[in-house]
């Protein structure tokens, strides 16, 4: 099974660890989805865990027509009409059009299709993770992952996967004496 785990806030990172490891040693895959890969670096992954980074998702997102007409289309024609030894002059005029064309007009309208930042990220989770992973399980870690798997839920559930919590406590709860 395919296991993701939300710790976008990377409070509880010794028990998502934990817990990706005893998926691993069950023989899952595990994704490890995390708001910024700094508060991970000095953490050893456990070996086979993926890590992804929601930030990196949410940067690259763009929609298809977006992604036709910006990107797609115009180097299509550079490569049919500027084919064979003319190909140095192709890379030229492509690297000219990103850098004159391309950004400038996708920072203006990321504007618009980035406006709902919510909506962006349930439809990269959704893409990228959900669908494009098969995920099974989606456990949520820590509590600043709360909020996006409430977000999230009903897209989750549509897409056959289950929600779950974590299990491991890293300290007694409060008033818990043991003893």
């Amino acid at each position: 099974m395919n296991v993701l785990f939300l710790a976008l806030d990377g409070s509880r990172r010794p028990a998502v660890i934990a817990e990706a490891e005893h998926a691993l040693a069950h023989g899952d895959s595990v994704t490890l989805l995390v708001g910024g890969a700094a508060k991970w670096r000095k953490v050893p992954l456990p070996q086979g865990a993926d890590l992804v980074e929601l930030s990196q998702l949410e940067r690259g997102h763009r929609p298809a027509v977006v992604r036709l007409l910006l990107t797609s289309a115009p180097l299509f024609l550079l490569r049919v009409c500027l084919p064979g030894p003319l190909r140095r002059l192709s890379k030229r005029l492509r690297s000219a059009y990103v850098r004159r064309i391309e950004r400038p007009v996708d920072r203006r309208l990321a504007r618009l299709y980035r406006r709902d930042p919510a909506r962006v990220r349930e439809r990269v989770i959704v893409r990228d993770l959900l669908q494009g992973r098969s995920i099974g399980l989606v456990i949520v870690g820590d509590p600043g992952s709360m909020v996006v798997a409430s977000e999230l839920r009903d897209a989750i559930l549509g897409s056959g996967a289950r929600l779950a919590y974590t299990s491991t406590q890293e300290r007694p709860l409060a008033g818990h004496v043991e003893g």
